[in-house]
């Protein structure tokens, strides 16, 4: 398996299971096709009482924002609700985030929750309205398609 892979819940089984059977980590590495540091890693973890090894931390960057750049985002977007993303993103870079991106906000404000919203179709405000409309609605009525 590769450097930064994750093992998943079945390889670590064998792994314990093949140890309370008293084979030896040479035996399991040769059998799994394991390295010998990572069965030793998931064996060391299971006897202390930990829930596992992951490495899930090493397979993914770290996000450009962190929780006070995500806050600072937050109070940005919420006070100034109709601006774009890049006044968004060169106001946060005047703070103490220089290297944040218009895409980095863009993927920050959605996995906060904001996101454009579309105005729904509302009814006709008033009589003159609805008049309106349903005389267009009559003038209409008789029409078809090859029209």
């Amino acid at each position: 398996m590769g450097k930064t892979s994750d093992l998943d819940a079945l390889v670590r089984g064998q792994i314990v299971g093949a140890r309370h059977m008293n084979h030896s980590f040479s035996e399991i590495v040769r059998v799994l096709g394991i390295s010998r540091s990572k069965v030793s890693t998931v064996y060391r973890e299971y006897t202390d009482g930990g829930g596992g090894t992951s490495d899930r931390a090493n397979c993914k960057g770290q996000l450009a924002l962190n929780e006070h750049g995500v806050r600072r985002l937050s109070r940005i977007v919420r006070s100034q609700q109709r601006q774009t993303f890049s006044p968004i993103t060169n106001q946060l870079k005047q703070g103490a985030s220089p290297t944040v991106s218009k895409r980095t906000v863009q993927h920050s404000l959605h996995r906060m929750g904001f996101g454009s919203r579309r105005p729904t179709r509302v009814p006709l405000l008033n009589a003159r309205h609805r008049a309106a409309s349903l005389a267009l609605a009559r003038e209409h009525r008789e029409r078809t398609l090859e029209d």
